[in-house]
């Protein structure tokens, strides 16, 4: 995809839900800063702002964010009311679009350029605190969107050991985690069991150059989509899935493209139950001495 190829600009927001995260978060924006960067490079964005929630937050999450996005437009909102995943990452849509440069509170899903105040799309990317984004991530998901769609649902590589990626291969080096008291050979095998039934599912989704999966860590919606369904729901776990599928009961387009790849923890205890930590601590335990079968 060349620079000619993404059209005319559009303005994006970034939205990151984070629960005292602040060994993750400097790394996490880090990466979503250097991604704007490549897209404004490539004429394929105009206005940016990023939002980070810190929700319930007993640590410096949000201390070391401001540090990373300083000269960004950008807001940081400290969240100890939301009761749901959902929530949180609707207050951190809400938050962004409200400190878009150019946008002058329009709750239409657009934003008013500085060159003869055309209106421009505005497109609202979530990922997580415990996730790296591409360098291309941004004119990637851009690159999708000029086909027409309203929303673009990427996939996840998990970042310890051996772990699923998106095309259903061992993923990167990285810490192995196991049972407590589990050691040596017997959590090796666990963890390898475990793994293996993890790449089953993803490759069981997978459809040429398509996916079924959907991660909240790399989600993408037009803004005027995005209203439209009225938001992301309050729900405590599924808030992904459920935009997804309100997106696509809307009539809407919605693109699953497998090249579209973030990379996120592998951890057994993270912030939302029944999430994918959750998977991953429940595949980790259905084999407590390494067999598969």
């Amino acid at each position: 995809m060349t620079i000619r190829d993404l059209g005319r600009l559009v303005d994006v927001v970034v939205v990151v839900p984070a629960r005292d995260e602040a060994d993750r978060i400097v790394s996490c924006l880090h990466s979503v800063r250097i991604s704007l960067r490549q897209a404004a490079q490539a004429g394929a964005v105009g206005h940016v702002a990023v939002a980070v929630v810190g929700h319930h937050c007993a640590d410096d999450t949000l201390g070391r964010a401001e540090q990373v996005l300083a000269d960004l437009p950008h807001v940081l909102v400290t969240d100890s009311t939301s009761t749901s995943v959902g929530d949180v990452r609707a207050l951190g849509v809400r938050a962004a679009l409200d400190v878009l440069p150019g946008r002058g509170g329009s709750s239409s899903g657009s934003s008013r350029s500085l060159v003869g105040g055309a209106a421009r799309e505005v497109w609202i990317l979530n990922t997580d605190a415990d996730s790296i984004v591409p360098a291309s991530w941004v004119t990637d998901v851009l690159a999708h969107a000029r086909n027409g769609h309203q929303a673009v649902i990427g996939m996840a590589a998990l970042a310890q050991a051996g772990a699923a990626t998106a095309n259903g291969a061992a993923g990167a080096p990285g810490e192995a985690a196991g049972a407590p008291g589990a050691t040596g050979s017997t959590r090796a095998r666990r963890i390898s069991a475990a793994q293996t039934a993890y790449r089953t599912i993803i490759r069981a989704g997978l459809h040429g150059d398509s996916h079924d999966h959907v991660y909240g860590a790399n989600l993408a919606v037009r803004a005027d989509a995005y209203a439209a369904i009225g938001g992301f729901r309050s729900v405590p776990v599924g808030e992904d899935r459920a935009l997804a599928d309100a997106v696509v009961g809307h009539g809407r387009s919605v693109v699953r493209p497998r090249d579209v790849l973030v990379t996120t923890s592998a951890r057994r205890h993270g912030r939302a139950v029944g999430g994918l930590a959750t998977l991953l601590d429940t595949l980790d335990r259905a084999f407590p001495d390494g067999s598969t079968g």
